[in-house]
């Protein structure tokens, strides 16, 4: 260890709070001329830093403008935020270097460890959720509509094979042969005198599906690809871990009928891939997971401020530039590895690859392109095309950003829009295209003349009209291609999208339920109840973030989207479903990854799939502990209940 960085508060109020930033020279060599950058979420004033001048571009900071640092000595620092007290350690500042100022081209970044921030405040017992001493019979999850227990059990031996089955049945096939490989170390046969039999069914509801387990076959009817796929998912879970007559290998599993369908259409999570880049076998191994826990759609986040993640073949910058971030690079570091260069993205081939490993799990990919904010990394990318020289609006993103939305008043941003929607279009068969359209900032556009003349030409009165009219002009781009727009309740600010137009509700249950009163079909997301990078627990160890709450497990299952819109309304239609969501700003490894989203993903499943009357929080634990035992031998890093 050669520099040690120590960040303690030192005031704290409800509305800002005050720290101090201590760096100690452990090295022999004092240092002259240097600046120091690392990462915290939060803004600074610039105004209250004690000693040092400090400039953020969204996480990354920079003291610089620092005294000489003597052999063995350290360095002190105060300085405000006027934002919520910090209650966890990933507040506080999680990664920072030292660079020379003499580096006048290329920063050499040296390495500085950090501590875990001194709260201030007393420790908080880990939460905890105690789980029945003995799990279920049959642990399944999400709870069926029907369910019968019969006397006895199948074997899966040798001789288990799968009739020859119908075309509709073959994704969820491909789906239970690749879980046998994994299960049994060999593929399920096909043939014609199998005894798992998948059989097509009109009289079953589209996505329902009916499971019969008898001493010597398997039935499976279904009316749709998706409903086999659900059934599937039903029979690899009662699938026991491990052998159930170990001199043999034979795998016995319960003899049962099950009648079953959703309760909700659409069930969804949203994956983050903008902030943190996730390769291809991390998303493959959680659609699996989607997939056994019967949500049938992935929300895939590809582009925002700190990367743009899909390669689009009219502008290769996007993925040249706007794919990676470093403290060398056009991208300025944000979050982590803010000493290297950091990035990744996924070619057209890796899509077309993921869509048809979803496809057979039942599984419909939407892609999302964020504008007209969020877009830092595209503008960065391709500033003659979407930079305004003579915009000289003053704003801040929410995320700290003076320059990350498109202008309404560049012929160059419909261009880009038309031409990256073209390329999206054709890529992904989903009949729908999210577009974002959350978090424009205040005070953007206000000093551009171009902008202000648009707004006059046009009679706009409020400059969110401008935001719509970027939205007007993707949905139509969208509406040519045969696809249905969706967005953040943002959406609708300018009052230009029509309400074809799907929103997702994520700030709160009050603004979904206004959206459905307005006549939008809506995705209810609110945070609160639903973001899985939210910590799941209130000790200050707990990994996550904490803007929008805390978010246990039980307050996850007890989520009951707009409760207060009686069954009968029939403004009810307009509740396509639910979705979940991980945020990746704190996501950059595979077991963090892991860790937010189980098991708190099995509670949102059942929240989406099973009616409300099904619903038991006892019973669901019962459940659970049967379902962690194969999350063990997954080799899962799931939060442990107790």
């Amino acid at each position: 260890m050669t520099y040690r960085l120590d960040f303690t508060v030192i005031e704290k109020y409800e509305g800002y709070c005050r720290y101090a930033l201590s760096l100690h020279n452990l090295t022999d060599q004092a240092l002259h001329g240097w600046s120091l950058y690392f990462f915290i979420s939060r803004c600074i004033d610039p105004a209250s830093v004690s000693v040092g001048n400090i400039s953020q571009i969204g996480s990354y900071s920079c003291l610089s403008q620092l005294p000489p640092l003597a052999a063995n000595g350290h360095f002190y620092t105060e300085f405000t935020m006027k934002t919520m007290p910090f209650n966890l350690h990933d507040d506080g500042i999680r990664e920072a270097f030292i660079a020379l100022d003499n580096d006048q081209h290329q920063i050499t970044p040296l390495k500085v460890y950090t501590t875990a921030i001194n709260l201030d405040q007393e420790s908080i017992e880990r939460y905890c959720t105690p789980l029945p001493n003995v799990g279920c019979d049959i642990a399944l999850i999400p709870q069926p509509n029907q369910l019968t227990r019969l006397h006895g059990e199948f074997v899966f031996n040798q001789t288990t094979a799968i009739e020859t089955p119908p075309a509709l049945a073959q994704g969820a096939i491909n789906w239970l042969s690749a879980e046998c490989k994994k299960h049994f170390n060999e593929t399920m046969p096909i043939h014609p005198q199998g005894n798992i039999h998948y059989q097509v069914s009109n009289d079953i509801i589209e996505h329902g599906y009916q499971l019969l387990i008898e001493t010597d076959n398997i039935w499976i009817q279904a009316s749709s690809s998706t409903g086999f796929v659900h059934a599937t998912s039903t029979l690899l879970q009662l699938l026991p871990n491990s052998p159930s007559h170990t001199s043999n290998a034979t795998y016995c599993v319960p003899m049962v009928e099950i009648t079953d369908q959703p309760h909700y259409g659409y069930r969804g999570m949203m994956l983050d891939c903008g902030r943190h880049f996730h390769p291809v076998d991390r998303i493959k191994h959680l659609l699996d997971h989607l997939a056994r826990y019967k949500f049938n759609t992935f929300h895939w986040h590809l582009t925002d401020d700190e990367g743009w993640r899909i390669e689009i073949d009219a502008y290769p910058q996007l993925t040249e530039i706007g794919a990676w971030r470093g403290p060398n690079e056009i991208i300025a570091p944000q979050f982590s590895h803010i000493d290297q260069r950091y990035g990744g993205f996924y070619t057209k081939q890796d899509i077309r690859d993921v869509i048809a490993y979803a496809s057979d799990r039942g599984i419909t990919i939407i892609p999302e392109i964020d504008m007209p904010g969020h877009c830092r990394a595209a503008i960065l990318s391709l500033p003659k095309l979407l930079k305004d020289p003579d915009d000289h609006s003053v704003y801040r993103s929410i995320q700290n950003y003076p320059d990350n939305v498109l202008s309404p008043a560049l012929a160059g941003t419909y261009t880009f829009i038309q031409t990256v929607l073209d390329e999206i279009c054709a890529l992904f068969p989903a009949p729908f295209v999210h577009i974002g359209a959350d978090e424009v900032p205040k005070g953007v556009w206000s000093d551009s003349a171009a902008c202000q003349q648009l707004m006059a030409d046009n009679n706009y009165h409020d400059p969110m009209e401008l935001q719509g009219h970027i939205l007007r002009f993707a949905e139509q781009v969208l509406r040519e291609k045969g696809k249905r727009m969706m967005g953040w309740e943002e959406a609708t600010h300018g009052n230009k999208v029509s309400k074809n137009t799907v929103i997702y509700s994520w700030l709160s249950e009050e603004a979904g339920l206004e959206c459905v009163k307005n006549g939008f079909d809506v995705v209810m997301q609110p945070a609160q109840s639903t973001y899985l990078d939210l910590a799941q627990g209130y000790s200050a160890d707990e990994a996550g973030v904490d803007w929008a709450g805390k978010l246990p497990l039980d307050k996850v299952y007890n989520y009951h989207p707009l409760s207060m819109i009686a069954a009968e309304n029939s403004e009810r239609q307009h509740i396509l479903g639910i979705q979940t969501a991980l945020w990746s700003e704190l996501i950059n490894n595979q077991s963090r990854f892991e860790y937010m989203i189980y098991p708190r993903l099995l509670a949102v499943s059942e929240i989406c799939w099973s009616k409300p009357q099904h619903r038991n929080w006892d019973d669901f634990k019962a459940r659970l502990k049967g379902q962690l035992n194969y999350l063990d031998k997954a080799g899962i890093n799931y939060r442990h209940c107790e």
